[in-house]
């Protein structure tokens, strides 16, 4: 009786690439980067370079790509590598392509220190693209969606929030939950930030030179914020918000992926953050519900909505008639509100130069173009 044969695992083969030739899969993208880890790298990496190790002996993993030099596996290796000029191209294994979905889910799964919270909100945008097919798919089945026994039975199929959780080990439940937080309000959290920093361009430009000159920091816009109050000669305390708002999205993200500090533990001793406390955070900073006719409540946040509506109408009336208006009444009116503007809140203040120059420059800009 002949002994049956052992193959030996085929060899890999290795394909060395220009770094600058690789990117990083959309799938993998979506998982948090764990910069402690790429700093690590970078730091031994160069101390070694500092001994004489030649820079094609840095990497000993191969980096797994897909056709498309996509990276699957090895992502903080390739940002590590980004940083350090010696280092030209990477060791790579070209491999067959993955469920995307699956891709992510291993990846999440190799982060034991992450809650399923964590997990979850790492999945929000594959959750809500998967959500919305299956919409889709129930909306074309008309009438017959209604009764579970028409749903067809590959409807756990790739696509669906049942099939992704499914491969993630986590509830649809709290999937739904991280869907929420990200398309109901850390939307909101990132239009805030976007908004003010149109509204002040000095400020905007300040902000892009921090991010040049810090590409790695925690938190970046905390970190910006609490320089330019400092400045500023401004105390980083709650009144703060109203010169430099926070973003609440930076905030809640690393109290979900990184945790809290637990306040009868160590001082880096952290606890798990649910998503169910993030929706709760998110909800009382853009609150807009409260007593009866809340928008006349200046406790409230809604006051806003009353506010907003008093400059609506202001504008479609009163300046619509200005032209009707006597020069003595025109003046009398440009004094009054000369006098009232400088007890404006200095943001609208700010805001409304800002806009006056812009609407100076444009008018100049025209003006040069027509001659």
């Amino acid at each position: 009786m002949s002994k049956p044969s052992l193959n030996p695992p085929a060899p890999r083969t290795i394909t060395w690439v220009p770094k600058f030739e690789l990117s990083i899969h959309a799938a993998v993208a979506q998982t948090p980067e764990d910069r402690a880890l790429v700093d690590l790298l970078e730091a031994e990496w160069r101390e070694k370079l500092s001994r004489g190790v030649l820079p094609e002996k840095l990497v000993h993993d191969p980096l797994q790509i897909n056709a498309d030099k996509e990276v699957e596996d090895g992502r903080h290796r390739l940002l590590a590598a980004l940083r350090i000029d010696e280092i030209k191209t990477l060791p790579c294994e070209i491999v067959e392509s993955h469920d995307p979905e699956a891709l992510v889910c291993e990846k999440l799964l190799q982060r034991r220190h992450y809650s399923k919270s964590a997990r979850a909100y790492a999945l929000r945008h594959m959750a809500a693209k998967a959500a919305k097919e299956g919409r889709e798919s129930r909306a074309s089945m008309g009438g017959f969606a209604k009764h579970k026994s028409a749903l067809p039975i590959e409807s756990a199929k790739q696509g669906t929030l049942e099939s992704l959780a499914a491969k993630s080990g986590l509830s649809r439940d709290i999937l739904e939950q991280a869907v929420k937080l990200e398309t109901s309000y850390m939307v909101k959290a990132d239009k805030l930030i976007a908004d003010w920093l149109s509204l002040n361009p000095e400020d905007a430009e300040a902000w892009q030179t921090f991010q040049d000159t810090h590409p790695t920091i925690e938190m970046p816009w905390s970190a910006f914020r609490a320089q330019a109050l400092a400045a500023a000669g401004l105390p980083n305390d709650a009144a703060s918000i109203h010169t430099i708002p926070k973003h609440w999205r930076e905030i809640e993200e690393d109290k979900i992926f990184n945790g809290i500090t637990d306040p009868d533990g160590e001082e880096d001793d952290r606890r798990s953050y649910s998503l169910g406390s993030a929706l709760k955070a998110m909800g009382s900073y853009f609150a807009t519900a409260g007593e009866k006719r809340n928008d006349l409540n200046p406790e409230n946040p809604a006051l806003y909505l009353t506010l907003k509506a008093k400059v609506g109408s202001f504008s479609s009336t009163m300046w619509k008639q200005w032209s009707n208006i006597d020069p003595a009444g025109r003046m009398e009116v440009i004094k009054e509100i000369s006098a009232k503007v400088v007890e404006w809140p200095e943001d609208v203040r700010r805001a409304m130069s800002v806009a006056l120059m812009k609407s100076n420059i444009a008018g100049k800009e025209a003006a040069a173009s027509a001659s």
